[in-house]
């Protein structure tokens, strides 16, 4: 049995199991319940949204739903097989972008494996049951089936690019990084040619045959429910200060919090692993990991797609240093015997199935164990006690993302904003902030908007306010949330 089988097997196997339960997360994600909400219109009505019915301070407004497809998959599967199905679900599809990322390193399967699992931990503050995961994937397919393009030189599997454009712009925003990966191949390929000391008329087959899937993908592109819009709606995020600013995804990643350690590691590792090796990097690796690792420090929203391309270059890189300090012995490929061979394999085995077992124990108690408030981040007693006693009306709520929380729990009570920050607008999100950070008064757009119930934070400013106001009766208090009721 060759080793170099052997051990990619098993690796995959392992790199495919504990990506999964690395990646199966609880529901934490605030915005997940009116993706879920909106997914249950699409299903039930067999339409799409285009305005906004889920607020009353905009409703009737121009919403671009564009990661329609997303929501109705939650739902669909929501509504069949339960929420632990669901994570479950994009555990796998999570798993499976690393998976392939994995198989894409030409590494001993060791340095691969530990390469791809710490891929995976820098993205977990990002993942979940959420639609950037299928970006997650569909960024792991194109960098696969472009990489394999650049080597071979040829090949007709660049053209599943074009359909899978096509189901990716339906399914998240992040459709453009698609876009982006094909144009830093098509840049790269003559840096390529000139590295190699070739003309760079030699990379013109190369350049000619991605120019047209790049054409062929933006035509794709437009088979979406709001056509050539689409393309506007990314760059009025980009370009708004508002978004930028406020939302924590388009910040930079803050490496003093702990959550940011493996995205510092994996940068540094592969910066190391890059500078040390005696193998040269090609130009149009360095571009693609330059451009990502931009892409990243400037917002950490593209953690991920830096991971994907960072975990190919640290494993495949680190082993041409090891192999030329070990002058071959060490994690070499070749030169092995049966027996060697099966005794790694059996030691390897029971190294990793320990771990295995408490993870699957972990996963229980906190992933599929019953839904606690802390976990969840959204104010499951409040929103209970606002059921249970029939409170009804236009509710404000602190921070945002708790109203896609009573869009989905409370439908009765439409909402004063909650995550669609785009649709909302930047003068109308500067307000609700204004209100909530820098101590604006609240009185006037209350009184404008009709807002009859508060859900807010029991420690903050505008919690003590209403209480002193006279006008507004707190009707339940726990440790994460206050309900005002307007008297």
């Amino acid at each position: 049995m060759n080793l170099d089988r052997t051990l990619r097997t098993f690796f995959s196997v392992y790199v495919f199991a504990y990506a999964f339960f690395f990646a199966a997360r609880p529901l934490s994600d605030a915005d997940f319940w009116w993706h879920l909400k909106t997914g249950e219109y699409i299903v039930n009505t067999h339409s799409v949204p285009t305005t906004d019915f889920f607020s009353f301070t905009n409703y009737g407004k121009a919403w671009v739903a564009h990661e329609w497809l997303s929501e109705a998959i939650f739902y669909l599967i929501y509504s069949r097989f339960g929420f632990n199905v669901l994570i479950v679900v994009f555990a796998v599809l999570t798993a499976l972008a690393f998976w392939i990322a994995f198989r894409r390193t030409e590494s001993h399967p060791l340095i691969g494996g530990a390469a791809a699992l710490l891929g995976v931990w820098t993205v977990l503050p990002t993942i979940g049951v959420r639609p950037r995961v299928f970006t997650l994937l569909l960024s792991s397919v194109y960098l696969a089936l472009l990489a394999r393009y650049v080597k071979r030189g040829k090949g007709r599997e660049i053209w599943w690019l074009v359909p899978l454009m096509a189901i990716w712009v339906n399914l998240h925003g992040g459709f453009l990084i698609g876009l982006v990966l094909i144009g830093l191949t098509l840049v790269g390929a003559p840096l390529d040619a000139w590295a190699r000391g070739e003309k760079l008329t030699s990379a013109w087959p190369q350049m000619r045959m991605l120019s047209l899937v790049l054409a062929g993908c933006l035509l794709a592109v437009l088979l979406n429910p709001h056509g050539i819009w689409i393309y506007k709606f990314p760059f009025e995020i980009f370009l708004s200060p508002v978004q930028q600013q406020a939302i924590v995804d388009w910040l930079s990643p803050d490496f003093h919090q702990s959550e940011a350690v493996p995205l510092m590691l994996l940068i540094f590792l592969t910066i190391g692993a890059l500078t040390l090796s005696p193998r040269r990097v090609r130009p149009s690796e360095l571009l693609l990991f330059i451009a990502t690792l931009y892409m990243t420090l400037k917002s950490q929203r593209h953690v991920a797609l830096l991971a994907l391309v960072a975990v190919p270059l640290l494993a495949d890189y680190l082993q041409s240093w090891i192999t030329e300090t070990s002058k071959g012995k060490l994690f070499s490929m070749t030169a092995v015997d049966s027996g060697r061979d099966k005794r790694m394999a059996l030691m390897l085995g029971v190294l990793f199935l320990v771990p295995l077992i408490a993870f699957a124990a972990k996963l229980k108690a906190r992933v599929f164990d019953e839904w606690r408030q802390e976990i969840l981040k959204v104010p499951l007693s409040a929103v209970a006690y606002l059921k249970d006693h029939q409170i009804t009306g236009n509710t404000f709520t602190d921070p945002n993302i708790w109203g896609g929380y009573v869009i989905w729990a409370l439908p009765s009570n439409p909402v004063y904003i909650d995550g669609r920050i785009d649709m909302y607008g930047d003068d109308f999100v500067k307000e609700y902030l204004n209100v909530i950070w820098n101590g604006a008064d609240w009185r006037e757009p209350f009184d404008r908007y009709g807002v009859r119930v508060v859900i807010i934070e029991p420690r903050s400013a505008l919690s003590r306010e209403l209480l002193a106001s006279g006008q507004w009766s707190k009707v339940f208090e726990d440790d994460d949330a206050v309900v005002f009721v307007r008297s």
